[in-house]
């Protein structure tokens, strides 16, 4: 599969394919939890693509934080933005989130704490 979406990558390229300039990022758990899952930010806006999952769907976590110094160190809160879940294979675009959100992204869904 793997080199499937290597093959299909570099396919599209040839053929003058780019993806809008941005910021990628890829995250990799393996074991119990395994997922994969890429997201690309550009501006405002990110997509968000569940690539592999043990489970079948991948669980996000959208959040905000805000940290100040304090005595003792730095004090940190996340403010949520939202949560969402896609299948394997599943892409969900997302416009107006803060520059610098944050994200977690698990094969199963979790308790919020916040």
């Amino acid at each position: 599969m793997q080199y499937l979406t290597f093959l299909l990558g570099s396919l599209l390229a040839m053929l003058g394919y780019r993806e809008p300039q941005g910021q990628t990022s890829i995250v990799r758990i393996s074991g119990e939890q395994a997922v994969l899952s890429r997201t690309t930010v550009s501006g405002d806006h990110a997509r968000f693509q569940c690539l592999q999952s043990q489970s079948g769907n991948c669980f996000y976590r959208l959040y905000r934080e805000h940290c100040r110094d304090q005595a003792g160190g730095e004090l940190c809160q996340r403010q949520a933005l939202g949560d969402f879940s896609l299948v394997v294979g599943g892409v969900r675009d997302v416009q107006g989130l803060p520059h610098g959100f944050g994200q977690q992204v698990r094969a199963h869904n979790a308790q919020r704490r916040d």
